[in-house]
């Protein structure tokens, strides 16, 4: 059974806006995309780098702040390199009025 955290209430994470925290003792970033939510471990697979800080493009893709690698928020596939990996995925759900990212990684 997964355990699940609570993120922030619905509507407290703007369109293309993001919120960050623990899971599994991992920084997971959890991205509101049109109303759709999606949480990836905050980290760039290529470098390390904190992936929530880069930019989210209009096909829900987010570019790495350092050497430029691509990942589709909605699988965490590589969508341009220097990246091989894909990014860690969490589950996310509505429950009520609050958005809950799962304690456990997907892949």
């Amino acid at each position: 059974m997964t355990e699940w955290i609570d993120v922030v209430p619905v509507g407290d994470i703007e369109d293309g806006d993001h919120r960050l925290v623990e899971a599994a003792d991992t920084e997971v970033a959890v991205f509101n995309l049109g109303g759709e939510y999606f949480a990836v471990e905050n980290l760039c697979t290529h470098e390390d780098v904190p992936i929530a800080d880069g930019e989210i493009d209009a096909d829900d893709c987010i570019t790495c702040p350092i050497h430029d690698a691509q990942f589709c928020l909605r699988t965490g596939a590589v969508m341009a390199p220097p990246a091989e990996d894909p990014l860690t995925r969490f589950p996310v759900r509505v429950e009520g009025t609050m958005i809950q990212v799962g304690a456990q990684p997907l892949d």
